[in-house]
C-alpha cells in the first residue's frame, strides 16, 4: 500500500488507541488492527514483532501524553483538561483495569519525576491542614482515581447526581487550586 515505514508505525498505533477503549486486547486481532489503520497485517510483524509489542508502544505513547511536563506548572490542572478533552484515554486505561493485560498497566503511571510533581502540592495541602499523618500518595492515588471516574461514569453522574450544567467549567477552576 506504499506507506512509508513510520507512517504506517503511526497509523497502527493509533488504531490499537482507537481501538482498545471500545473493546478488551484480547479480543483484538492483527488483521482487526491493521484494517483499522488501513495497512497489511503482515506489517504489524514487521514494525513490531507482535500484538503485544504493538499494544506495548500504544499504552506507552498514551501514557507519554497523560504525564507529558505541564509547562505552566500546573499538573493537576493540566491532567485534568487532558481527561476531560481525551477521555478515550481513560477508558483504555479503565479497559486495561477491567479486562487487561494487566501486566501493560505499569506503563500507564507517571515516571517518578511527574509523580513527585502531582504528589508536592498535595503534601504541601495536607501539612496545612494539620494531616501529616495521611500519606501523600494515597491522597493522590484517591484524586487521581476520582478523576479518572468521574470521567468513566460520567454518563451515570448525569443521569442521577444532579450534575450542574457547568460541572466542566467548575473543575477547571477547582483542579488548579490543588496545585
Amino acid at each position: 500500500q506504499g506507506d512509508l515505514p513510520e507512517s504506517a508505525r503511526e497509523k497502527l498505533v493509533a488504531a490499537v488507541l482507537s481501538l482498545l477503549p471500545e473493546q478488551p486486547a484480547d479480543a483484538l486481532s492483527v488483521r482487526d488492527i491493521a484494517a483499522a489503520a488501513g495497512v497489511n497485517h503482515g506489517l504489524v510483524h514487521r514494525h513490531f514483532g507482535s500484538k503485544e509489542a504493538l499494544l506495548r508502544e500504544a499504552i506507552a505513547r498514551a501514557s507519554a501524553q497523560v504525564h507529558a511536563t505541564d509547562p505552566g506548572g500546573h499538573p493537576h490542572a493540566w491532567s485534568w483538561r487532558l481527561v476531560r478533552d481525551r477521555p478515550e484515554l481513560v477508558r483504555l486505561v479503565a479497559r486495561m483495569c477491567l479486562d487487561g493485560p494487566k501486566d501493560l498497566l505499569p506503563l500507564a503511571v507517571p515516571p517518578p519525576e511527574r509523580m513527585e510533581e502531582y504528589v508536592a502540592p498535595i503534601r504541601r495541602l495536607l501539612a496545612r491542614f494539620g494531616l501529616d499523618h495521611v500519606d501523600p500518595y494515597l491522597a493522590n492515588a484517591f484524586a487521581c482515581s476520582a478523576l479518572l471516574g468521574f470521567v468513566v461514569f460520567r454518563p451515570l453522574l448525569e443521569a442521577g447526581w444532579r450534575l450542574p450544567p457547568d460541572a466542566d467549567q467548575q473543575l477547571d477552576r477547582l483542579a488548579p487550586l490543588l496545585d
